[in-house]
């Protein structure tokens, strides 16, 4: 059953900074429809797809980035009926492009990390941030079952993540997937050759090896 989610999302949206210079605010959503339950990936690994908003806002297209099969599709398919405030430059309203991603952790409590992760041979648009070093948060001792965790990261124009806040409701896994993100590192996005600062807001999904 799916529920509708205000300005808070359950994966991962890095906006692009479509301006280099001048006053800037990225995109920022209105409303989502999503099903709250975490996906229940067996492997893990990261879905991602670029999200293209018009001036009012609205998602003109959403196409895969890099694929969890089948959750990619699902989570481009959600996107398309997304809505934004549109993104501002020097007062005007403007086209940008959306990083929507979700990071999937494996239902193991130890495992590990493949030796050549797919997001560091994947191409992704240059207009959006792109993970080049992923931290995996450990599965929290004190936690149960499945669960979901909405943060907001500060992607600086050096690719650093400077700033974490976590936007879902309180429960056992938002520290281990605060501290996590915090040691992700990004290649930045660019606008007209320069590099910019963007923001993000991440999902990291925990599957329990127990109900």
């Amino acid at each position: 059953m799916s529920s509708s989610i205000a300005a808070v999302l359950p994966f991962a949206l890095v906006a692009a900074n479509a301006a280099a210079q001048g006053n800037w605010t990225p995109p920022r959503l209105v409303s989502a429809q999503m099903d709250p339950a975490p996906w229940n990936v067996q492997s893990g690994g990261i879905a991602a797809c670029e999200a293209k908003l018009d001036v009012q806002g609205g998602v003109t297209s959403s196409d895969v980035v890099q694929d969890v099969p089948p959750y990619g599709a699902t989570l481009c398919d959600a996107a398309r009926a997304w809505r934004f405030d549109p993104a501002m430059a020097g007062g005007q309203a403007v086209p940008s492009h959306v990083l929507v991603l979700g990071f999937f952790r494996p239902p193991a409590t130890a495992f590990a990390a493949p030796d050549a992760p797919r997001y560091k041979s994947t191409t992704a648009p240059e207009e959006i941030p792109w993970p080049t070093s992923v931290a995996v948060p450990p599965y929290p001792p004190n936690a149960l079952g499945s669960g979901m965790v909405v943060l907001e990261a500060d992607v600086s124009d050096r690719g650093q993540v400077t700033r974490t806040r976590v936007l879902s409701s309180p429960g056992a896994f938002d520290s281990a997937a605060s501290d996590a993100v915090q040691k992700w590192v990004f290649r930045p996005a660019r606008y007209k050759g320069r590099e910019v600062r963007s923001r993000a807001f991440l999902v990291v999904s925990f599957v329990g090896t127990t109900p």
